[in-house]
């Protein structure tokens, strides 16, 4: 706790901006800004990281440059204090470490000598505000470490059970929405996630990471939406900071083997669904697969067609020609061209290529 007077409005303004942030009004730019100022500190940082895969779920700072930002989130999260020594601490814990501390570990060293001292940072004190399949934490940094003083601890605590209560409000909420979302979707051919620039996957609806595993070409491996293509990777990553930044929603088809494919599209996400996140992009992703071909009924009741028709257009979209029909369906292949040219009078088609692209888009 800081050793500076913590005025009645810094106070008034964290809660608020706590308060905010759980009824899914504010971000965690709104909380980390007030929480370093409600301190009295130099910086500040929200923290969530993978318990099952220990990988970065979502990093939001306040008061350092770009450059730390990125040795953070690329190498040096995986030594921070408040995952490395906190990994089995319960929610709600307070935490504190400075540079005065001895630091005798690799990891100490590490992120104490080559991370924080050439970043200035003296001292971290922080709240673990989940640690169940995710170590969340919030915390604020300063260049001097501050000796510890309990004048203000019953208004420190009580914020600390306030962001916590926040926190799950807001994570709970957002979860809700994308297991409604999950169930509007076809599991074996849809899904959904939230993903932030760097293709670093922050939440995902359910049946996503099964959509995208086993041996596709588009997966997420340790939370990271991967084209296992570099050049398709690439690409991917490309239009990911390229709706980040403009916020300009785009569609992108990426190659999944012969004859299968993915099909994104891309679109800054809201509130409801960013938990708070500066910039996240909302990915929709459906496969297609020129072997998954529409049901016959669907043919029959779209475009009124009887039943005989709608068979031959099923063959037809499966890349079948008229004697192939003939034979498999056991009538000559006059009867079949009759079927066809009444098929293509129902539909509003003038050729058996405009026909076949027609079904082919349902």
């Amino acid at each position: 706790m800081s050793s500076r007077p913590l005025s009645r409005h810094s106070l008034r303004r964290a809660r608020d901006a706590a308060l905010a942030f759980g009824a899914g009004e504010a971000s965690w730019n709104d909380v980390i800004r007030t929480a370093r100022d409600f301190f009295g500190a130099d910086a500040a940082a929200y923290v969530s990281t993978d318990k099952d895969t220990r990988t970065l779920r979502a990093f939001e700072q306040i008061g350092h440059d770009d450059k730390a930002s990125r040795d953070y989130t690329e190498h040096y999260h995986q030594y921070d204090d408040s995952r490395r020594r906190h990994w089995e601490a319960g929610a709600g814990s307070w935490f504190e470490s400075s540079v005065r501390e001895r630091h005798e570990t690799t990891n100490d060293r590490l992120f104490w000598a080559d991370f924080m001292a050439p970043n200035h940072i003296g001292q971290i004190t922080g709240i673990i505000l989940a640690n169940d399949d995710e170590l969340a934490a919030l915390s604020v940094q300063r260049i001097t470490p501050a000796t510890s003083s309990f004048t203000h601890a019953a208004a420190v605590a009580d914020y600390g059970r306030l962001m916590r209560r926040a926190f799950l409000a807001r994570r709970s909420a957002t979860r809700e929405r994308m297991d409604v979302l999950g169930q509007v979707l076809d599991p074996s051919r849809e899904g959904y996630l939230v993903a932030a620039g760097d293709a670093r996957v922050i939440i995902a609806a359910p049946g996503t990471q099964a959509l995208l595993g086993g041996d596709h070409q588009l997966v997420i491996d340790r939370r990271q939406l991967t084209h296992r293509v570099p050049a398709w990777q690439a690409r991917l990553l490309a239009k990911l900071r390229e709706t980040a930044v403009t916020g300009q929603p785009c569609r992108m088809v990426l190659p999944d083997g012969w004859g299968r494919a993915w099909r994104l599209g891309l679109r800054r996400t809201d509130a409801g669904l960013n938990l708070g996140l500066g910039v996240s992009v909302g990915v929709r992703i459906e496969r297609r697969d020129i072997f998954d071909l529409p049901d016959i009924a669907a043919f029959a009741e779209l475009f009124r067609l009887s039943a005989a028709e709608a068979r031959l257009c099923h063959y037809l979209v499966a890349g079948l020609t008229i004697d192939d029909c003939a034979e498999v369906v056991g009538v000559s292949a006059h009867t079949l061209r009759k079927q066809l040219g009444s098929a293509l009078r129902k539909t509003g088609c003038t050729r058996q290529p405009e026909l076949i692209r027609l079904l082919s888009g349902l």
